[in-house]
């Protein structure tokens, strides 16, 4: 009888879990440490790209390298086609292939490859760890094959493709089946009871939760990447910055619940209110990005409007729930350590709220439930009003102009303001003085002083407004 080393079985469990995955990555010619699979397409065309994993010696001490063909445009990919992910780079024994396989494709989904053109620069990564030089690996592919067209002999190629991919998977069944049964047999030879495989192959959702922090963390600063490169508009940069920032939180709580519960399950009313403050935590996060931004000149003044706008109405909906359990915003602040984390996000927070002092009231929550999207846009405008005129440089009467007149529109459509109210009359009263300047003229620096310190009046007597209702 043949032994099976411990090798042997562990590449047979992954095997296994990659197949109960089904993430369409195949053994190369039968080779358990060699895979392929179809991770996406080069962007705006139909041209597919594979990436390949070879398990080396040593695994799973040693983590697997990674290679991308054909050559693509891609922060994470070398020149030579060598893969750079952050899950390679922080490797643990306890991982799995499957979970490699699952980081590549959400990596191209994320950030598309571009057609090999130029050198591009490599992600800022303190470490790019891939195991062994390129230079080491066996070059052992599948044919590849492009899609494009509906050409006979593309289709002929495709099929003897899929021909061969069928074959592989049916010896690698038989190598399962084979495998288990050397196993069995040697179990009952030692007089040990055979257990399910079932649970002997068991996914720790510890590890995938390990996984998807590592990837998000990854994604992140190849989104950095490319919005520095000029790859990426504002807009999209900072809605992938939000979204990404809040899997990454929504992942991190979960893993600290697994380790501090022996289940490690989450009611319904504890995952609404994870999702909440993921999502408050995000528009922090990102609101500080978008600070730290439009002060370095690299967010432009319509994005800017747009994205403070979408973060104030999205902070204040997130907070209409949150208070509904209880919710405190100071001991969350303090809880995440969110004034060292996001400094300019807590100032910029903090002016939209309020800071309950004897000369500034916070916004109360039972007005903020009777009127958010105006309460909303008030403060909004206010806020972009006072970081125009205290940048000087961007103080446009047009752009000042466009804030103060919706100001007024809100005020005097607002509950219990009457129309000669004295905030009212000094807008109307700046709208003069800024309308005598050209629209694209940017305003005296006495001017944006004394408006600056206007604005936050106006702000401020808005919340007192508020209370009062």
């Amino acid at each position: 009888m043949n032994k099976i080393s411990t090798d042997d079985f562990l590449l047979a469990n992954e095997m296994q879990l990659v197949f109960d995955k089904q993430l369409n990555f195949e053994p190369v010619r039968g080779n358990l440490k060699q895979w392929k699979g179809y991770v996406g397409t080069i962007e705006d065309t139909e041209i597919p790209i594979f990436a390949n994993v070879y398990i080396q010696d040593g695994f799973p001490d040693v983590p697997p390298f990674v290679d991308i063909t054909p050559k693509v445009n891609h922060p994470n990919v070398d020149e030579d086609g060598t893969l750079s992910m952050r899950l390679l780079a922080e490797w643990e024994p306890r991982y799995h292939i499957y979970q490699i396989m699952i980081d590549i494709k959400q990596l191209f989904i994320n950030v598309p490859a571009k057609a090999y053109k130029t050198k591009i620069k490599k992600p800022k990564m303190e470490q790019r760890y891939t195991g062994l030089p390129s230079s080491t690996i066996p070059v052992r592919t599948l044919p590849q094959a492009s899609f494009v067209s509906m050409d006979p002999e593309i289709e002929e190629e495709k099929r003897s493709i899929d021909s061969s991919i069928m074959f592989y998977q049916n010896q690698i069944e038989q190598v399962t089946r084979d495998i288990e049964k050397e196993r069995e047999s040697l179990l009952k030879e030692g007089g040990i009871a055979v257990q399910s495989r079932t649970k002997e192959i068991s996914i720790s959702r510890e590890e995938d939760l390990r996984s998807e922090s590592l990837a998000v963390q990854d994604t992140l600063e190849v989104i950095q990447e490319k919005f520095e490169d000029g790859d990426m508009t504002n807009i999209d940069y900072l809605k992938l910055h939000k979204r990404y920032t809040k899997k990454g939180f929504i992942a991190e709580k979960q893993l600290n619940k697994i380790k501090s519960s022996s289940s490690g399950d989450m009611t319904k009313a504890e995952d609404k209110i994870l999702n909440l403050e993921a999502d408050l935590f995000a528009s922090i996060a990102t609101l500080d990005n978008l600070v730290r931004g439009y002060e370095n000149s690299e967010i432009e003044q319509i994005a800017y409007r747009k994205q403070l706008r979408a973060l104030i109405r999205g902070i204040f909906k997130t907070r209409l729930e949150l208070e509904k359990v209880g919710f405190k915003l100071d001991n969350f602040i303090k809880r995440e350590n969110l004034e060292n984390r996001y400094p300019k996000g807590i100032k910029q927070l903090m002016a939209v709220e309020g800071e309950e002092t004897a000369d500034t009231n916070s916004i109360p929550f039972d007005t903020l439930k009777k009127m958010p999207s105006k309460t909303a846009d008030f403060v909004s405008s206010a806020i972009e009003l006072i970081d125009l005129t205290r940048l000087r440089s961007v103080a446009r009467a047009d752009l000042l102009l466009a804030d103060i007149e919706e100001m007024i529109h809100i005020l005097t459509t607002f509950p219990s303001i009457p129309k000669d109210h004295w905030a009212i009359e000094d807008m109307n009263n700046w709208r003069d003085i800024i309308g005598k300047y050209k629209p694209q003229e940017i305003i005296k620096e006495e001017d944006c002083e004394k408006l600056e310190f206007q604005a936050a009046r106006w702000l401020n007597d808005f919340r007192r407004v508020l209370k009062e209702l």
